[in-house]
């Protein structure tokens, strides 16, 4: 009996191992790991920019560690692992690597990260975002299907949210701004980019290439894995903009808010 409970146990670990391993295999087939590095580096831009319109250039070496804690990537990048894991079914894993690791989802893959780290350049985002889409209806096409706007929209108005609920935690003064204007002003911004960014991302593809791309993200398998990646995103960029916007009201200078 011993021997069989070691053999069942061995066996469990080995299943749970593989299903582990496929779940890691998608977070790194759709690039998260590389998206996480560049949101990391902009997020330290961001940082230092709040020091200086915030805390009037003062907030030294806590704001810096604050900052550099919160935009960890290895931090973010096992909190994204950690969540996919609870919130991806394992068939699902299994399945969507199927085509994430085909030579579409691949070469898709890459081009976003491509257009993420191009996208760093403001010159490169503006020009992007002023070109004519090559495919224009299929950018929608694309947009619409995974309802991005929407959900980008929802994650960085939460966020905004979180950061303002932080700083007035943090000081102990101020005011929530105008919710319906916030939202506006995000969606308004939230579309241009992404329309930018996947005009750039899709104009290295062709029309059959998007097509089956978007076909991809339609199915039951791609809205799952976009739900599990909207959980896990949002629930990380929410607790990093309230801890940020703490450590700001914490540092700000009595005569601001």
């Amino acid at each position: 009996m011993r021997g069989l409970a070691r053999t069942a146990a061995g066996l469990w670990v080995a299943c749970a191992s593989t299903v582990a391993a496929d779940v890691d295999a998608m977070v790194d087939a759709l690039g998260v790991p590389q998206l996480i590095a560049i949101f990391a580096s902009e997020g330290a831009q961001s940082g230092a920019l709040i020091d200086q319109g915030m805390l009037n250039g003062q907030g030294g070496d806590v704001w810096a560690e604050t900052v550099r804690r919160l935009y960890d990537p290895a931090r973010m990048e096992q909190e994204m692992r950690a969540s996919m894991a609870r919130e991806v079914d394992p068939d699902v894993a299994a399945q969507a690597l199927l085509f994430l690791q085909s030579d579409i989802g691949t070469k898709a893959i890459d081009l976003e990260v491509q257009a993420r780290q191009a996208f760093t350049n403001p010159d490169v985002e503006a020009a992007a975002r002023a070109a004519p889409a090559v495919q224009a209806d299929a950018v929608t096409d694309f947009l619409a299907t995974r309802d991005l706007i929407d959900r980008n929209t929802d994650v960085a108005v939460d966020a905004r949210i979180a950061f303002f609920e932080g700083l007035i935690e943090g000081s102990g003064r101020g005011e929530m701004p105008d919710l319906d204007g916030l939202r506006a002003g995000i969606a308004t911004e939230t579309e241009g980019w992404l329309r930018g960014y996947y005009a750039l991302t899709q104009s290295a593809m062709t029309a059959d290439e998007v097509a089956v791309l978007t076909a991809f993200w339609e199915t039951d398998v791609g809205q799952a894995v976009d739900d599990a990646l909207f959980v896990a995103f949002g629930q990380s960029y929410v607790t990093l903009s309230y801890g940020l916007g703490q450590a700001a009201g914490r540092l700000m200078p009595q005569n601001e808010l």
